[in-house]
């Protein structure tokens, strides 16, 4: 696994990722859909996703990746790509899908600076093989060497069909069904390491472009 990029500051990041072919991110129209799949260190459903404060514990780390069925940047395609993220004590890391070219790259770093809300948090971006699944009965994440999660969806009472919450308050997508990781663990070299289970996951379909109000 290899940095793309040094240290940046999340405030400075959306400058720092500006768009390939010297179009600025803010000039250049994109569009992305496909799926999100996401664990945090909060127990089911995560307080969080209900605008509450993180549960049991006081803080909320995460690892997701959103998997991109069609999309592009510009004239940029970025079918089939990945793009994944960890938050942790100490920082915000991105991840670029390795198969990505260089330019579709760029594009997918452009991206990741609009995503993100300024903060002073230390943001960094390094590529990545990014595994995300998607079952009928659970999710799957594996980020290269850093770690992942897997959970398995809770079945309601019906017990056919996954718990879903439509409009949480915390990632933009219509419905997510919930889940309980079996193993939720990452470490990586900016500090940022925790391994637990039994905590929150969620899955839905996202479709985002750069008019869209809120992502997460």
């Amino acid at each position: 696994m290899r940095n793309i990029l040094l240290f940046l500051l999340s405030s400075l990041l959306p400058a720092a990722l500006a768009g390939a072919d010297n179009a600025k991110t803010s000039e250049t129209h994109w569009q992305i859909s496909g799926d999100l799949t996401e664990a945090c260190s909060c127990d089911v459903p995560c307080t969080c996703n209900f605008g509450g404060r993180p549960s049991p514990r006081h803080y909320c780390w995460s690892v997701f990746s959103i998997s991109i069925e069609k999309g592009h940047f510009g004239e940029v395609k970025l079918d089939g790509l990945r793009l994944a993220g960890a938050h942790g004590k100490k920082s915000n890391v991105w991840y670029i899908d390795e198969r990505a070219t260089l330019e579709q790259a760029a594009a997918l770093k452009a991206i990741a600076g609009r995503l993100v809300k300024p903060s002073s948090t230390a943001t960094y971006i390094e590529t990545a093989r990014i595994i995300q699944e998607v079952g009928e009965k659970n999710n799957r994440l594996e980020i290269g060497d850093r770690g992942g999660f897997q959970a398995d969806y809770i079945i309601g009472l019906d017990h056919k069909t996954p718990v879903v919450v439509e409009n949480n308050t915390t990632w933009n997508i219509p419905r997510s069904i919930k889940g309980k990781t079996q193993r939720l663990h990452y470490k990586d070299s900016h500090g940022n390491k925790f391994d637990m289970k039994g905590t929150n996951s969620n899955q839905g379909k996202f479709d985002w472009d750069d008019q869209t109000p809120s992502y997460f």
